[in-house]
Order: structure tokens, then sequence, then C-alpha cells
């Protein structure tokens, strides 16, 4: 019985990746930037996922797979950076609408990981020390779910080499940083506060009060 809730997450996150992974097969293969494009590539997943996650109250797995859509959709074969240009996917020229896109995605990826690690941390309560490596390992992530865009040569070599196979790869490295992250997150819950009780054992004081009664 304790093992189903973690087997549905499980099938949760399989079914939301399959459908991603589905969209961006249609993006590669149509290669086409539309309406069309949007509804399926963009919009679709990103539904599904928000519907499937809420319906299973799992708000962490809610907040990570929308940091992580954006950074998935933002390159190829979406190109959703790209999107004021559509049908045109543009990289220098013109270069504004892309920055703005960029910014905007980033900062979705940055907010929607920074409530990840909220979620993950509800009701404890400590101070910024206990929380150094959550943060250290929440910002590894959100680097390194754009590390293509590190301007160091030899990634840039391996980019260009090899943009797929990277891409993926820094995804689920990245995935792997958040998943520490949320771990650390949640042992804090247990971490003793100032007056030395247990965060996670303070019981509400109404509650308490009518249990009392």
């Amino acid at each position: 019985m304790n093992g189903r809730p973690l087997l549905y997450n499980a099938l949760a996150v399989l079914a939301v990746s399959a459908v991603v992974i589905v969209c961006l097969l249609y993006a590669q293969l149509s290669g086409m930037y539309d309406a069309t494009t949007f509804a399926v590539c963009v919009l679709l997943p990103l539904v599904f996922g928000s519907v499937v996650f809420s319906a299973r109250k799992e708000r962490i797995l809610l907040f990570a797979f929308l940091a992580y859509f954006w950074a998935v959709v933002d390159d190829g074969p979406v190109f959703f950076d790209s999107v004021l240009t559509w049908p045109e996917v543009t990289r220098f020229h013109p270069f504004l609408p892309r920055l703005f896109m960029n910014v905007v995605i980033h900062a979705l990826t940055a907010l929607f990981l920074y409530l990840t690690i909220r979620e993950s941390m509800k009701g404890a309560r400590v101070g910024l020390r206990e929380s150094i490596p959550v943060i250290i390992l929440a910002s590894m992530a959100f680097v390194l779910a754009y590390a293509q865009n590190i301007p160091l040569a030899f990634i840039q070599n391996l980019v260009a080499a090899s943009w797929y196979p990277f891409d993926v790869t820094e995804k689920l490295v990245s995935i792997l940083f958040l998943s520490l992250a949320v771990r650390e997150a949640v042992k804090l819950r247990g971490t003793p506060n100032e007056s030395g009780s247990l965060t996670r054992d303070r019981p509400n004081e109404r509650g308490q009060g009518l249990k009392d009664a």
C-alpha cells in the first residue's frame, strides 16, 4: 500500500515524458513553426503535464515539470525562443525578439525551480546556513539546464559536434541535481529549530487544543 503513491507518480512522470517526447518528434519531423506547432508542441504537453501532476496533487513534480518544460522547448526542435519570429527561426537577426524570449524562458525556469524547492521545504524553519547545500544544488540544476549557453570553448565544441546528445545529457544531469536538492530540502523539515524542537513535529496550536479538549 505504501508503495502505490510512488508507483503512480512514476507512471505519471513516464506518461508526461512520453507525451513531451512525441511532441518533440513531431516538431523535428514536421519542421514547421506555426499555430499547429504551438498547439501540438507547446500547449498540448504543457496542459497535459499540468493536469496530470495537479490531479496527483504532487506540487513538487508539477513545479519541476513546469521548470524543465521551458528549458526543453527553448531550443531545437521546437525553437520556442524564436516564437515571436515564427515561421522563421532566428539566432542573430533579428536579435531582440529572441533575446526577449530567452529572458522570459530562463526566468520561468528559475521561478519554477524556486517554487519546487520552496514546496519541498514547506514547514521547515531553518536559517540560510542550513539551506546552503539546497541553494547550491538548485543553482547547479538551473545552470545545467541551459549548459549549452555556457561560453566555454570545450562546451561550445561539444554543442557544435553533437547538439542533441549534449542537450539530453545536460537536462538529465540537471534533473539529478534538482532531485538531490529536493531530497536535502525535505530533510530540512526535520532539522531542529532554534528552540531545539523538530520543525516537522511542531503541532498546530488550534488542532492540539481541540485534541486536548
